[in-house]
């Protein structure tokens, strides 16, 4: 429930700008750089996890800790990536471009899962329909940078 309300803050934020993005900039400016105002960010995601989770589930053993293939620990590292870029990007590029990019290489990455069942997926053929839909929203895309050109130009 608390998920869904902060989801739906940030697609009604995305008319003018990501709440997330707005506020990681603002600490920016604050503590001076964009790196430090993601670690500062991550830090405070870290303890509202926790308050939220230990009390609810308590704390994961070491066994389930390592039991976990080290893999799976990636998606921290692709969330710690995707936080940085966003925070120094989407100044330069535009809320709408950064998330346009992503999107193209999330739909391209999981098609590519898809085609060779990648991490332990079932394999599910990239037929012409997925690529077509898939060429479809890059060129999307594409008109969307065309029309961001038009609107820099003095």
């Amino acid at each position: 429930m608390v998920l869904c309300f902060f989801c739906s803050l940030d697609t009604v934020g995305r008319r003018r700008h990501s709440p997330g993005r707005v506020l990681n900039s603002g600490l920016a400016g604050s503590v001076g750089n964009p790196l430090a105002a993601t670690t500062v960010m991550f830090a405070v995601a870290l303890v509202v996890a926790a308050g939220i989770t230990l009390p609810i589930f308590g704390m994961p053993s070491a066994g389930q800790l390592t039991g976990a293939s080290l893999p799976s620990y990636g998606g921290g590292l692709l969330i710690g990536f995707y936080a940085l870029s966003a925070t120094i990007i989407i100044p330069r590029l535009g809320a709408a471009t950064f998330i346009a990019f992503i999107l193209i290489a999330q739909l391209v990455t999981s098609a590519v899962v898809d085609q060779f069942g990648l991490f332990g997926m079932a394999k599910r053929p990239v037929g012409s329909a997925k690529l077509i839909g898939l060429g479809t929203i890059l060129v999307g895309i594409a008109v969307m940078q065309f029309g961001n050109l038009r609107i820099a130009r003095p």
